[in-house]
């Protein structure tokens, strides 16, 4: 079986919980759990006999919405596996904006919430809410396209403005 990160959600609120499964870490490995666009740990697990970790993690509540990725390394294998979860602003921040109970404005109302085990940051690798969804997604793209992109813009109006005063320079 090839290794595989499975989120009980994939759309959640900063300051919500969420539990998550990986497999194919080596047997009682350490494991962390981080949070990716700018790089927050979310706690240690440590891996069961079997190379399975679960844990039960926290997004910050200083979290901003938008797309965030939640990766586990193993320690001493250096197995990295990730998924794309959307985080949305913290509950008590969206008022009555007329959204369902989590803000979901596509109609459902956070029934994909997971009940788990254990709490923020729990170390114990036992214990798997019932009910999940099996929703692993592949990480794509970078959050290093943004800053290269910002670069890559500042160096053409860098060199708009420099053909610009060239310009001046020749007409008057």
């Amino acid at each position: 079986m090839p290794p595989q990160l499975t989120l009980s959600r994939t759309v959640v609120p900063a300051g919500d919980t969420l539990t998550f499964r990986g497999s194919c870490f080596a047997p009682f490995e350490r494991v962390v759990a981080e949070l990716h666009s700018h790089e927050v740990v979310l706690g240690w697990f440590t891996a069961n006999a079997q190379g399975v970790v679960r844990g039960r993690v926290t997004i910050p509540r200083k979290t901003g919405p938008g797309y965030h990725t939640i990766e586990l390394e193993g320690r001493r294998s250096r197995l990295e596996l990730s998924a794309r979860i959307k985080v949305l602003r913290a509950k008590h921040e969206q008022g009555h904006s007329g959204l369902g109970q989590y803000g979901w404005s596509d109609g459902s109302n956070g029934s994909d919430r997971a009940g788990g085990q254990g709490g923020p940051g729990s170390h114990d690798s036992g214990g798997w809410g019932s009910s999940h969804h099996d929703s692993a997604l592949a990480a794509t793209g970078s959050d290093h396209a943004v800053a290269v992109g910002g670069i890559a813009a500042g160096l053409v109006a860098a060199g708009v403005a420099a053909m610009r005063a060239v310009r001046r320079r020749r007409s008057s």
